[in-house]
């Protein structure tokens, strides 16, 4: 992790600028052939500034993606606020986040073969994302229960249907980013959502 400096920082120019070179190396070289020294040179500062801010390539990687994800899930919820239903605020999310992949894999095709190579790069990363996902599920699920649009249900029932449909999607999700059969999906992103939200049976 990085040295706690989060909010302060997040507008800090130079961590800005740490991440945006590290992003355009880690795109064009890899994580693994990538070093502090080669960031430091990217974005012309010394490795004392790198560490100032972040300890390895490692925490560099973990706030660069971070910082995507919560870019990404910023996205995804202002396109959900333009609808009312909550079914079509969750197709609204879960289509923008799957386009939001299959749209960038071309990309990030070069972390494709590290992630899977050592899957400990992204452990925190999963853990907080599993931590956002599962909350705004549930309070979509919370919304949806006060417009009477889902029944009611136990607090334990809202926590098992927010972890079970996160599994899907981050499945769904490294199908889409590891898999190469993009095209198949794109075109059924609001299908999928839909089928996940209310299933494929006759009501």
């Amino acid at each position: 992790m990085s040295n706690g400096q989060t909010n302060s920082t997040e507008l800090d120019p130079i961590r800005k600028d740490i991440l945006h070179g590290a992003r355009e190396l880690f795109i064009h070289f890899g994580f693994k052939k990538t070093t502090m020294e080669d960031i430091a040179k990217k974005i012309g500062k010394s490795k004392s500034s790198l560490y100032y801010y972040f300890k390895t390539k490692e925490d560099i990687f973990e706030a660069m993606a971070l910082e995507d994800m919560e870019q990404q899930h910023q996205n995804a919820v202002s396109s959900m606020n333009q609808y009312e239903t909550v079914q079509d605020r969750f197709r609204s999310f879960v289509v923008s986040l799957l386009r939001h992949l299959i749209e960038n894999n071309q990309q990030y095709s070069v972390f494709k073969a590290e992630v899977m190579e050592n899957p400990f790069l992204i452990v925190n990363i999963t853990e907080k994302r599993n931590a956002y996902m599962e909350s705004f599920l549930k309070d979509l699920v919370l919304y949806g229960i006060r417009r009477g649009e889902i029944r009611e249900l136990t607090h334990e029932e809202i926590d098992i249907w927010a972890k079970a449909i996160n599994v899907s999607l981050k499945g769904i999700g490294s199908r889409l980013f590891l898999g190469n059969d993009q095209e198949l999906f794109k075109d059924h992103l609001g299908f999928i959502a839909d089928s996940l939200f209310t299933g494929i049976t006759i009501r």
